[in-house]
């Protein structure tokens, strides 16, 4: 029967020949790894059930082995006759025996095993010996003649008991050739998949296995010659095993044999920092042992003595002799895959030096690079400073000094460091970090070096580490700027713009992937915020889960209370890059931070962060200015404030105990919609003079606001409008959540509703688009806690916002159940407003007699209460509509009674409405000269009040007038200026207006020529 072989340093494969066996279920593996590896291969039930399920297996497990058992015998012996016992895979009483030939057996022929070779330093591959080609071909022939060890365990420890005896007997190079054959068994993870606490302890012995084989093959290779080959391998190691001494012994030797004492003696500093840091521990023997070689000149075969540090005469004059300086090269390996940033990297490349200078410098280069966490300052940093290595040819340092850690580097460790790397002995480091970082300048003088400094804390730490030469320079990162540092440049690196974004998502997911899904990769992109940490996470994950796509990926990352949990991958993640941020913050700032984020504003303004934060408004922006210093906010203007979406996301579980998070939020929306509410009551007053709106929507005490010009009024409403949208939109999804605060904020339903209410005349903008599905929503929310009139107020809202989305029918339905919720509510201030709607929509069908009798009715409403600017605003709608019927003359009688009495009362949009209003009636009349003198003065009248929607509609019906009077040319500048407003408003039934007479203006000739 043909051998069997199995592989159980990666993935647990079989053979049996040639042939590849089939290893059925992880659990099925699990058995049969613990019969390959446990002593002789014999196991009872109890130890294969405690191998596969620990502390908890099934009720059913000696069951469920009998049923592994019977598939694998079928796997290991399939000639075997159902039912008679297997020769491979034995039952004994209680358990099961593996019987596999031992290392060595095989066919009868063979005299001395295919391992007795070794002994010569000839002998097959390990693919041979162990029945695994690199391309997962058996290698043993059908017959079963190669011998070798059933498991390639066994074989690897094999090998490495051969590898000491050729080693005692004075064959290094054979022994190092048995170690290097011995750690190319392992194809991967051993075990990979294979559940249950045997394997999970298998895993762990033969990963230290593997690093023994490792280390004892360096040290070879090291003791014949080979050091200098061994260092990237050796540095790769140290920082996988950071704690293991006999790494940092080995490379250490490495590096003085191939004449590099300096970097040595830096590896010896740093790893004896660290064994102090994390263990509290100093060096053991063995690495004291080869520091101290190292200083004395170093092992045999010592490098040339232009290579070693400075001499022990200049060194003790203090200054290191010019031809013995050491060239250090410390900067860490660029991203491979560095996308976009171009503009900047060639900025700072150019500050650098890589372009030459238009003047000489008379002081070093200092560049800083701030931004966010994960934004890319380190990568940025690398890309640039490889690229100007050419223009330091005396070397690079690079000090990651952990600012954004709880324990940055003091700046005396770094220079101790750094001058050790420039070949100044140990013994000749002073102490202090002024002495030290004089002593750096001395060394540097006359030198052209580059030093990176990653990651620091603030311009304290990073001051004793510039150099004086002006032929050096200092490019730094840091997450907040820094500001005190006397620096050539200061960039702020933002996220990636779209392009970049996709850029990065192609190169390290594969081109094709958001090639194939365009719209997908920009949602997810989008979904990242643009943030490269971030944009790398989703595409590695789109490259280790090819049977994903870019739209599934785009919807785990669509809800933002997963977001977070979703961006990690491996060792990479965006959470921890925030949470080092945010636990350096002070407790006010942390307060700030959570807050501004659990009100989910976009944007906020100063007043209505302070609102939030419960602080004056100067105190209020002395924090948020310093949390955008710090990276943690953003401030895309004066007095505007906001998160990046991720750090947003990050805050609403900064808080830690969810039951606080969700207090701290209700508290914050609560004061934000008090303070909305004023502010919104305030301008609503200002825009229409004479409205009882503060009476109608706020209680009283909800705040005291004013504005010195309608204006001023509707900016701030435009500022705030996007927090409004968001916060109400908030409110009415817990209000109709089941959470234990859904009746709470049930309580700020009505206040929600009133705050869209007040926002309204302020044009559709961003809260019509934002809050039309909110709205509905609120009144749901309304009607469970029993509300009558926030009902009333909620449907008169979403008729609003129909009417202005140009959805007459649904207009009308929403009002018509507004108004008779109003009416059951008392409510006749917002009545009036819904009978006026429903006057518009009756208008806009064509209906001009019923659209004449509900402003009628808002008419009688608004006199009862004694709203004079309500009153005029229905009588001017009932006169447009008396004017559709025919009546024009009428209308223009009463309008000009209408405009007397609003100049007397100085209500100057009620005057600007009526002589819009008059202008209608006298172009109905075919006077389009008066008409255009109307609309012109209507237009200038709504300018100054900020109405620019409305001073758009005066324009385009000036624009009407003009080309009735044939200057077509002042016709087209106003039916523009109409049309760019109506697109910025969104009002897309009056873009259709525009530009069908801007195709007729078009189409008219010019000085008499034809068209076209």
């Amino acid at each position: 029967m043909n051998a069997i072989r199995f592989q159980v340093l990666g993935p647990l494969r079989g053979r049996r020949g040639a042939a590849e066996l089939a290893t059925g279920s992880p659990q099925q593996q699990a058995m049969l790894a613990a019969l390959l590896l446990l002593p002789g291969r014999t196991a009872s039930s109890a130890e294969l059930i405690d191998a596969l399920w620990g502390e908890d297996p099934p009720s059913r497990a000696r069951s469920i082995l009998r049923t592994y058992a019977w598939r694998w015998r079928r796997v290991l012996d399939p000639d075997a006759a159902d039912g008679a016992a297997s020769e491979v895979l034995v039952s004994l009483a209680g358990g099961y025996r593996l019987a596999l030939p031992p290392l060595g057996g095989g066919s009868a022929g063979s005299s001395r095993g295919a391992l007795a070779g070794l002994a010569d330093g000839e002998g097959p591959s390990p693919a041979a010996l162990n029945g695994f080609g690199p391309a997962g071909t058996g290698a043993a022939d059908s017959t079963g003649g190669a011998d070798g060890a059933a498991v390639d365990a066994e074989l690897a420890e094999h090998w490495a008991a051969q590898a000491d005896r050729a080693s005692a007997e004075g064959r290094p190079e054979q022994a190092r050739e048995l170690l290097r054959q011995a750690v190319d068994l392992w194809t991967g993870v051993p075990l990979a998949g294979v559940p249950g606490p045997f394997a999970e302890r298998q895993r762990r012995r033969f990963a230290e296995l593997r690093l023994s084989l490792l280390e004892r093959r360096i040290a070879l290779d090291v003791e014949l010659g080979r050091g200098a080959s061994c260092v990237p391998e050796l540095r790769a190691l140290s920082d996988e095993h950071p704690l293991r001494e006999r790494l940092y012994a080995l490379l250490m030797r490495s590096l003085s044999q191939s004449g590099r004492q300096a970097d040595a003696l830096a590896a010896f500093t740093s790893a004896r920092r660290l064994l102090i840091g994390e263990l509290g521990v100093e060096p053991g023997a063995e690495l004291r042992a080869v520091h101290a070689e190292v200083l004395a000149g170093g092992p045999p075969n010592p490098a040339p003595a232009s290579a070693s540090g400075p001499s022990a005469r200049h060194a003790a004059a203090g200054r290191p002799e010019k031809d013995a300086f050491a060239r250090p090269a410390q900067l860490p390996p660029a991203e491979p895959d560095f996308v976009g940033r171009t503009a900047l990297a060639d900025r700072l490349g150019a500050e650098l030096g890589i372009e030459p200078a238009a003047e000489p410098r008379t002081t070093p280069t200092v560049l800083a690079v701030a931004g966010m966490g994960g934004v890319g300052k380190s990568t940025l940093a690398l890309h640039v400073a490889h690229r100007a290595r050419p223009g330091f040819p005396d070397g690079q340092l690079y000090a990651d000094l952990r600012g954004t850690g709880g324990s940055p580097v003091p700046p005396q460790a770094v220079l101790e460091d750094f001058l050790q790397a420039l070949g100044v002995p140990t013994e000749q480091i002073p102490e202090g970090t002024a002495a030290r970082a004089s002593l750096f300048r001395t060394v540097l003088d006359g030198r052209r070096l580059l030093i990176v400094l990653d990651d620091a804390a603030n311009a304290a730490q990073v001051r004793p580490l510039l150099p004086g030469s002006t032929g050096c320079a200092v490019l730094v990162t840091s997450r907040a700027r820094l500001v005190a540092l006397p620096k050539s440049a200061q960039v702020w690196l933002d996220v990636f713009d779209d392009d970049e974004a996709l850029g990065l998502l192609g190169r390290v997911a594969g081109p094709e992937r958001p090639q194939a899904e365009p719209e997908a990769a920009r949602a997810l992109v989008q979904a990242c915020g643009r943030l490269p940490l971030a944009v790398r996470i989703v595409a590695a994950r789109l490259a280790a889960r090819p049977a994903w796509t870019v739209a599934s990926l785009a919807r785990r990352l669509a809800d933002e209370r997963s977001r977070l949990r979703e961006l990690r991958i491996g060792e990479l993640a965006v959470a921890p890059a925030f949470e080092v941020g945010y636990q350096q913050l002070t407790a006010a700032q942390a307060t700030a931070f959570r807050l501004l984020g659990v009100v989910e504003a976009a944007e906020i303004g100063l007043s209505a962060a302070a609102a939030v934060l419960a602080l004056p408004v100067a105190e209020t922006e002395a924090v948020l200015e310093s949390l955008v210093d710090v990276a943690m906010l953003e401030s895309p203007a004066e007095h505007r404030y906001r998160h990046h979406g991720l750090l947003r996301d990050f805050a609403h579980g900064a808080a830690g105990n969810a039951e606080r998070a969700a207090a701290e939020g209700l508290a914050a929306r609560s004061r934000l919609t008090g303070f909305l509410l004023a502010g919104a009551c305030a301008a609503f007053e200002a825009a229409v003079p004479g409205d009882p709106i503060r009476e109608t929507l706020a209680p009283p005490g909800v705040g005291d606001f004013a504005f010195d010009s309608p204006a001023a009024a509707r900016a701030w409403a435009r500022g705030e409008a996007a927090t409004a949208a968001e916060l109400t939109a908030r409110i009415a999804a817990e209000a109709l959540g089941t959470g234990p605060q859904a009746a709470q904020y049930r309580d700020l339903v009505a206040a929600s509703i009133n705050l869209l209410i007040a926002m309204s005349p302020f044009g559709p903008g961003p809260w019509e688009r934002k809050t039309a599905a909110a709205v509905q929503e609120l009144a749901r929310a309304a009607e469970r806690a029993g509300d009558v009139r926030g009902q009333g107020r909620a449907w008169f809202l979403a008729g609003n916002a129909a009417l202005a989305a140009g959805r007459p029918d649904e207009a009308s339905q929403h009002g018509r159940w507004a108004l008779e919720l109003c009416t059951l509510a008392e409510d006749p201030v917002i009545a009036r407003q819904v009978l006026n709607d429903l006057g518009v929509v009756a208008h806009g069908r064509g209906a001009y007699d019923e659209a004449a009798d509900l402003f009628g009715q808002a008419v009688t409403l608004a006199r009862e209460l004694g709203h004079r600017s309500g009153e005029a605003s229905s009588l001017l709608n009932m006169a447009v509509s008396r004017l559709r019927a025919g009546r024009a003359a009428d209308v223009l009688a009463d309008c000009d009674a209408l405009l007397d009495s609003a100049r007397d009362r100085g209500d100057a949009a009620a005057a600007a409405q009526t002589q819009y209003v008059s202008g209608l009636a006298l172009a109905a009349l075919e006077r389009p000269s008066e008409a255009a003198e109307r609309f012109g003065t209507a237009a200038e009248g709504w300018m100054t009040l900020g109405a620019l929607d409305r001073a758009a509609r005066a324009r385009f019906q000036l624009a009407k007038a003009l080309h009735a009077l044939g200057a077509d040319a002042s016709a087209r500048d106003h039916a523009h200026a109409a049309l760019a407003e109506f697109e910025a408003e969104g009002r897309t039934a009056d873009q259709r207006a525009v530009r069908a007479l801007l195709a007729e203006l078009a189409a008219t000739p010019v000085d008499g020529a034809a068209p076209g």
